[in-house]
């Protein structure tokens, strides 16, 4: 994906004295995180997930990340769960996307496992920076390191955002928020609403909990076999 000009790659095996032409998807590939980046900017919550402390750079890298979110309008929680995989970043249901702070070698392409969306370091600068314009036609970078110290630009409040996903005007929950709190206005936060979005029913919503339960006999034995199983010799 970082060279997405080329339209095919040409291998040669010097044992066999072949070539082979290879047909690179990079534009599918580059799509889908446009549409990633688009899901960013949408999102209200953000999760950025530290996969390793020991990658230089890693703290300015978070410092950068919380004055992107500051400057786009997003709320921020740092994560640090050790190695990235689905169960762990499941359990975090109030993040709407999650930015995966690793070494090139770490960034995961293929989140359709997950929860929510995955994205790179990359994607986030260019999501959430004024400044950073891509359009899946330049090179697509997986080092932080080369834009760590980039200019960060400024949303101007007049300007309208769309959303290209829903077709609806972006707006920011955290700028309406800071403006009342501002103005010394009381903001009302109800814990009920709040609960009543993250409610479970189950796996079987059809069973009624007013019907008496049918008494029925259990088996007997032991767990070397029960009188159901079929004997062995």
């Amino acid at each position: 994906m970082s060279f997405p000009q080329c339209s095919s790659l040409i291998s040669f095996d010097p044992q066999s004295s072949s070539w082979t032409e290879h047909r690179p998807q990079s534009w599918r590939e580059l799509r889908k995180r446009l549409f990633l980046i688009e899901k960013l900017r949408d999102a209200h919550t953000v999760g950025l997930v530290v996969g390793s402390v020991s990658v230089k750079g890693h703290t300015e890298a978070v410092k950068r990340v919380r004055e992107l979110c500051k400057v786009a309008g997003k709320r921020l929680y740092v994560i640090s769960v050790g190695k990235v995989n689905v169960p762990k970043l499941s359990n975090f249901v109030d993040i709407d996307v999650f930015v995966l702070l690793s070494c090139p070698f770490g960034v995961i392409l293929d989140s359709t496992e997950f929860f929510r969306p995955v994205l790179s370091m990359f994607e986030a600068e260019v999501a959430l920076n004024p400044s950073k314009k891509w359009f899946g036609d330049s090179r697509w970078c997986a080092d932080f390191s080369e834009f760590l110290n980039d200019v960060i630009g400024f949303h101007d409040s007049d300007d309208a955002d769309m959303s290209l996903i829903t077709g609806k005007v972006r707006s920011s929950r955290l700028h309406d928020f800071d403006a009342m709190t501002q103005l010394g206005q009381m903001v009302a936060y109800h814990t009920e609403d709040y609960f009543k979005n993250h409610s479970w029913q189950g796996l079987d919503d059809g069973v009624r909990l007013d019907e008496p339960t049918e008494i029925r006999e259990g088996r007997t034995g032991t767990a070397l076999g029960y009188d159901i199983e079929p004997r062995t010799t």
